[in-house]
């Protein structure tokens, strides 16, 4: 397959972030938690509301299971799933919600993925999800041989309100001349691990890619980790200078903003866009407040999941544990 700039844009420009309130299940799942939060196992409960949001959830939203990542969805955000901030109840949602997704998490034994919260050094750093400091617009795990098709975010709490930034692909390729997407579409990259991984990774990426089934996909990572430095390297020098370029347009590009509220589940193709965030500005984040917190007073807490899809009949899988 041609990568040609029009082919690329074809491709690209149909794609687009889908938000859907169904705040009308949250009462539904208020009240299963209050009858069985006292439940011991949260891989029981997880299947309880995996039947639960299957049987509540209406058709138009269900329909979203299959398609992130393709049929012009790039990313999806769910809002008002939950109401209580308890991080018990957020991570059973978040589990629930990525299987209902398809999304297989994978836990490498070197990187602590899973909850994303403010550590008690995070002042000091930037581009690292447990740090104040902003985010890069980037796609994750591009140093890792297996696919992140996949990536999630559950918000249990954040007093600090910040949200989740989006950048789909044609918002990243419009500032592009067919030249310079031309040019995008044959670079290779050396992708690194930085400081979320306790060892060194890398992996050597085409920057454009075409998956049958997923279409154009891209691999792009602009985060300059404080103690590795940049995380996307051109393979070849003389390709160094157009990505400094394109990294010089990220302040033209338009985000698109997920929801920071209590109960909010938001998942994306990984290579359909690219997520970032802002610094943490609020008071609550200070260096003085982020010494011996835990998940019950961390003022910004959310689960993640990555990894790439499976393809469980979740119908057949999980009927035995439908609700009385």
């Amino acid at each position: 397959m041609k990568l040609t700039p029009g082919f690329i844009r074809d491709q690209i420009r149909r794609e687009h972030v889908i938000t859907r309130d169904i705040s009308y299940v949250a009462e539904q799942v208020e009240h299963w938690w209050a009858n069985y939060q006292s439940c011991p196992s949260n891989h029981a409960l997880k299947l309880q509301l995996i039947s639960l949001l299957s049987t509540a959830l209406r058709k138009s939203d269900k329909c979203y299971f299959e398609n992130v990542g393709k049929n012009g969805v790039s990313a999806v955000c769910l809002i008002g799933v939950f109401q209580t901030d308890s991080y018990r109840l957020a991570l059973i949602v978040h589990e629930a919600l990525c299987e209902l997704f398809h999304l297989r998490d994978i836990k490498y034994p070197y990187e602590h993925h899973k909850a994303l919260f403010l550590k008690a050094d995070g002042e000091k750093y930037r581009d690292w999800g447990n740090g104040a400091g902003e985010i890069t617009p980037h796609s994750d795990d591009l140093y890792e041989a297996e696919s992140t098709d996949l990536l999630a975010l559950t918000v249990c709490r954040d007093k600090t309100s910040t949200p989740t930034q989006c950048f789909p692909a044609k918002t990243i390729i419009e500032c592009l001349s067919d030249a310079e997407l031309s040019r995008l579409a044959n670079i290779t990259a050396i992708f690194r691990s930085g400081k979320n991984v306790s060892l060194s990774k890398s992996c050597r990426r085409k920057l454009v890619q075409y998956d049958p089934i997923y279409g154009v996909q891209l691999y792009l990572d602009f985060r300059i980790d404080t103690d590795v430095g940049e995380r996307m390297i051109a393979t070849y020098p003389e390709d160094a200078e157009f990505l400094r370029k394109l990294r010089l347009k990220i302040p033209s590009w338009t985000p698109v903003y997920s929801a920071s509220a209590t109960g909010t589940f938001f998942i994306m193709a990984n290579y359909k866009v690219l997520h970032a965030r802002p610094v943490i500005q609020s008071s609550v984040a200070s260096p003085a407040n982020l010494h011996k917190i835990n998940f019950h007073d961390t003022p910004r807490l959310l689960f993640r999941s990555k990894g790439p899809r499976h393809n469980l009949s979740l119908a057949q899988e999980y009927s035995e544990y439908l609700l009385p």
